[in-house]
């Protein structure tokens, strides 16, 4: 239900209103001559009752999809697919992956053939690294020395203050943190890796396979998904399916066609792999630079000591997406740190970019509709992580599309339970995390309080830090009565080493 649809029920109520004879009755009578105000109320009375019609249309409330009225619906022809993904990276592949398992007929349609790269800081945290656990990935990724795990790291702090420490160790103490927070895997991995565990599950990977557009016939309740060959325009092919998912990462094309989302992705980060290094010997490390504010810079090392430099642009500062290239540049021979880390003449590749959609979307379904992943903004505005929030997304949304199968009910009333799963998991935290984001561009001297006080309280503290995050702690932990006063402790600390000991001198990591 979007713009366009409510525009035309204006429009037809208006020329109802203006050609209906009884309500030309009604405005001529006498009574409402005489009584302006009486009915000027009544008039006010009609159009919340409208306006609240409308409201629960757009907000899908109400009468279900009556399926009864679709005379051609089948759940039974073998012909169509039950759910097709536009798009087969971490989202469909993972979606692609729980439906197989339990039986639906499923088309993972990918643009490119694997491997194929994507550009992003190649975290993968531990909501995704259950799912890796769960599909057999992790295992092969450990197996062949794909991925490296994170042990030790920490971060710098717009004022130079800095701790690194092993948060693996201490996170060890404790059965459900018995993993890394973070496990390093490039994209051109991954992604195949995912998208052959759902083939082998039962999925139909379609590669080479570019989508043009996709239109629902509700007389079938049946998606046309027109394609054409990636490398030969000529040859199209058409799929039919029950159900569409947008699953086409942050520029969202899919979504945006159909009428869903409306904005181009509001963040942008960099990526250039670093080899041969030497003077990085941490295994992660996020800078934050007070020009690039509320975004920030990290190095990541990758498995077989390959490094990962990266820089996000989060929206709400000064700097903008066209900047990219000139502070990705520009840190590398001038902050202190940084240029440290990456060593004189880094062996480091040609910068490359993507575009990030942060916050989450207002709607993510609709009737026969589902949109995932990055498509759906499924990135945290504070950390920039996305990987793992697209793909237990797409585990929650194969939840609601099981749960819709078996009901035999894909209207939009059935499938709203997946907005309500992945905001009740994670997108609550979205808004916090956007407000965190603008208040540490404002007071940076939060994070550098952070950062002394992680240093006095230890790897441990770091480990709480991390755990908050990659996601596995709420952000809330920082408002906890034993973190919240001894930052705002720290920040009054801060103050007085600024005020009475003058300009901090810069130091390099230890």
């Amino acid at each position: 239900m979007d713009s366009k649809y409510i525009q035309k029920t204006l429009s037809a109520i208006t020329e109802q209103i203006t050609k209906n004879a009884a309500v030309q009755k009604v405005l001529d009578n006498k009574f409402v001559k005489e009584h302006k105000y009486a009915a000027a109320a009544a008039t006010v009375g009609l159009g919340v009752v409208a306006a609240t019609t409308i409201v629960k249309a757009v907000n899908c409330e109400g009468k279900r999809y009556n399926y009864d009225a679709i005379p051609n619906l089948s759940f039974d022809d073998e012909s169509i697919y039950d759910v097709a993904t536009i798009g087969a990276g971490p989202s469909g592949s993972v979606l692609g992956y729980y439906l197989a398992r339990e039986g639906r007929k499923v088309a993972l349609l990918e643009k490119k053939v694997f491997p194929r790269d994507k550009y992003c800081g190649d975290a993968v945290a531990t909501m995704a690294q259950d799912i890796l656990r769960e599909m057999g990935v992790m295992k092969e990724l450990v197996d062949e020395d794909l991925g490296h795990f994170a042990q030790n790291g920490g971060f710098v702090s717009p004022n130079g203050n800095s701790f690194i420490g092993n948060s693996a160790k201490e996170l060890k103490r404790d059965a459900k943190y018995n993993r890394g927070a973070v496990i390093a895997v490039k994209r051109i991995v991954l992604d195949e890796k995912v998208a052959k565990a759902a083939k082998r599950m039962g999925a139909d990977l379609k590669e080479n396979t570019t989508v043009e557009n996709a239109t629902f016939d509700r007389s079938t309740g049946v998606w046309t998904i027109n394609c054409v060959d990636s490398e030969d325009n000529t040859k199209k092919i058409v799929y039919r399916a029950r159900v569409l998912v947008c699953a086409d990462g942050s520029p969202s094309n899919a979504a945006r066609q159909l009428g869903y989302v409306h904005t181009e992705p509001n963040g942008i980060c960099s990526r250039a792999y670093v080899k041969n290094n030497t003077t990085f010997r941490y295994d992660g490390v996020v800078f934050y630079p007070p020009s690039l504010l509320p975004g920030y810079c990290a190095i990541i090392r990758e498995a077989r000591d390959e490094l990962n430099y990266l820089a996000y642009i989060i929206p709400g500062g000064k700097v903008t997406n066209d900047d990219l290239s000139k502070y990705h540049h520009q840190y590398m021979t001038e902050d202190p740190f940084i240029s440290a880390a990456l060593g004189p003449n880094p062996d480091i590749e040609r910068m490359k970019a993507a575009p990030l959609r942060l916050g989450g979307i207002k709607k993510s379904y609709d009737d026969h509709l589902l949109i995932v992943g990055d498509a759906a903004g499924f990135i945290d505005p504070l950390t920039g992580e996305g990987i793992q929030y697209a793909m237990e997304g797409s585990r929650l949304a194969s939840l609601a599309l099981i749960q819709a199968f078996n009901e035999r009910d894909l209207s939009h009333q059935s499938l709203k339970r997946y907005q309500d799963f992945w905001m009740a998991k994670f997108g609550h935290e979205f808004s916090m995390s956007m407000t965190m984001s603008l208040f540490l561009y404002r007071f940076p001297i939060v994070l550098d309080a952070a950062a002394s006080l992680i240093e006095k309280r230890g790897s441990r503290f770091l480990a709480e830090w991390a755990a908050v995050m990659t996601g596995v702690k709420p952000k809330t932990w920082f408002l906890r009565p034993d973190v919240g006063p001894l930052i705002v402790l720290e920040i009054f600390g801060e103050c007085f080493r600024r005020v009475f000991q003058g300009k901090k001198q810069i130091k390099k990591l230890d």
